[in-house]
């Protein structure tokens, strides 16, 4: 086939990529479902120009990720703005991406020929196999309907300057499976890890994610392997009991009324509220009937001769906790994955070979370039895909990930067997992912499958 098929998560909206190889031009489509592509929104043609084919559409689909990220919606002008000056620059360095990856054609011979009409056309960064030379962000002329404008920052921004990093060889575009074949044809269903650059937030007033995509930068390889049994999810939330007696609960009230009369008319006036409150509160504790003015009197002893257990040794009572569970905040989800590897023939072993390298390298910290920073490794997502090509329709979605355990067996039938040239005959892997967010509740319903 001669179209590749990418995909890009452009600010929180998921856009299928298919770039032809033979002639240069990359169309942006909507997801596809059981086997259909998805609505033609945008075409880069064989010059680098881009134009829109569904513009409404483009915009609605891009406003409702917007809305369910909190975020605001724009107007057409502000979305043509943000695509033609934003946006194109991204999808021309997945079009190059492909466009310079030798195995996206039938041969060596090929390649270099498109390449090289490709480079001379002006397609932003394809690089020309003949001189060396590679095509910069601004290829060509951009149509844009206004008139390629560069977006407002508002002026208010502060840009933080991205660490240089030591390169650590991954290859943009490679994509490398088990067991070898067109995946799709063997009739199962796989999964996919595509390996990403870190995007750290480069703004202080972008320090924060919600859905994670954020920190997704430009793709890198692909790994593709079959599905195993085993898949499974676990949510959960994190909450734990607390406590709060009734003295507790009069000097809360208490903080309470001093913080509110300060913030009104200043600190003279919260203190005075404060010594007030406190009377008033050890009062209404000491005219109460005589057990309870017994037990009152026996704990504030207990604390100020440094023996919580006075109370009880005196009276025989303890002051009621009124336990509650409370909320404390969101659990990471973690995945685990275990895969067989069985390499039947070279191909297949160098595929292995291959495959264990780039899990590897791509969770490895990095070095910055002056050696002075270490860099956060590579970031993944990951993608349940059904023997039809497209997302799992009844399986979980899993946002951006770090991948926090790699495991290898090379030995895992218990003993140590070979090829004629090395190979190991089994490799046995075991993977840990954790999630960089956590999952929101409004993010469940447009999520696909069975949501997050």
């Amino acid at each position: 086939m001669s179209k590749v098929k990418t995909t890009r998560v452009w600010n929180g909206l998921p856009v299928e990529e298919y770039t032809d190889v033979s002639t240069g031009v990359i169309e942006l489509r909507s997801g596809s479902f059981l086997g259909t592509q998805g609505d033609l929104l945008a075409t880069g043609d064989a010059k680098g120009k881009w134009s829109y084919n569904d513009q409404a559409g483009f915009r609605r689909r891009y406003n409702n990720k917007q809305r369910t990220q909190g975020k605001p919606t724009l107007t057409q002008e502000d979305f043509n703005k943000k695509f033609f000056t934003k946006g194109t620059k991204l999808f021309n360095n997945d079009r190059a991406a492909v466009l310079n990856n030798n195995e996206n054609y039938t041969g060596i011979s090929e390649a270099v020929r498109n390449q090289v009409a490709f480079a001379e056309n002006g397609i932003a960064g394809v690089k020309n196999p003949e001189t060396g030379e590679k095509n910069n962000s601004q290829g060509s002329s951009v149509e844009n309907p206004d008139n390629n404008q560069e977006e407002d920052s508002g002026g208010n921004s502060f840009e933080l300057k991205p660490i240089a990093e030591k390169p650590i060889g991954s290859v943009p575009g490679q994509n490398l499976r088990y067991p070898l074949g067109q995946i799709p044809n063997l009739g199962y269903d796989f999964v996919t890890f595509t390996a990403h650059e870190y995007k750290a937030a480069g703004n202080i007033d972008n320090l924060t994610t919600s859905s994670g995509t954020e920190r997704v930068g430009g793709a890198l390889e692909t790994i593709s392997l079959p599905m195993l049994p085993g898949r499974e999810e676990s949510n959960s939330v994190g909450f734990s009991d607390d406590r709060m007696n009734a003295i507790q609960a009069a000097a809360g009230r208490i903080a309470l009324g001093t913080l509110n009369a300060t913030s009104g008319a200043g600190m003279v006036a919260g203190l005075t509220k404060f010594a007030n409150q406190s009377k008033e509160e050890l009062d209404k504790f000491l005219k109460a009937d005589s057990e309870v003015r017994t037990q009152i009197i026996a704990y504030f002893a207990g604390q100020a001769a440094q023996a919580p257990g006075l109370l009880t040794r005196a009276t025989g009572a303890v002051l009621n906790p009124n336990m509650e569970l409370l909320f404390k905040g969101p659990n990471l989800r973690t995945f685990n994955f275990a895969f067989q590897f069985r390499p039947r023939f070279e191909d297949e072993s160098v595929a292995v070979k291959e495959i264990i390298r780039i899990f590897k390298r791509n969770m490895a910290v990095q070095r910055s370039a002056t050696e002075m920073f270490l860099l956060t490794p590579n970031i993944f997502t990951i993608k349940y895909i059904h023997n039809s090509g497209e997302e799992h329709p009844f399986m979980n979605r899993i946002k951006p990930c770090m991948l926090s355990g790699f495991n290898v067996n090379y030995t895992p039938d218990n003993s140590y067997m070979t090829y004629q040239d090395g190979a190991m005959t089994g490799y046995d892997v075991t993977m840990t992912f954790q999630e960089i967010v956590p999952i929101y509740a409004d993010e469940q319903q447009n999520a696909g499958g069975t949501g997050f």
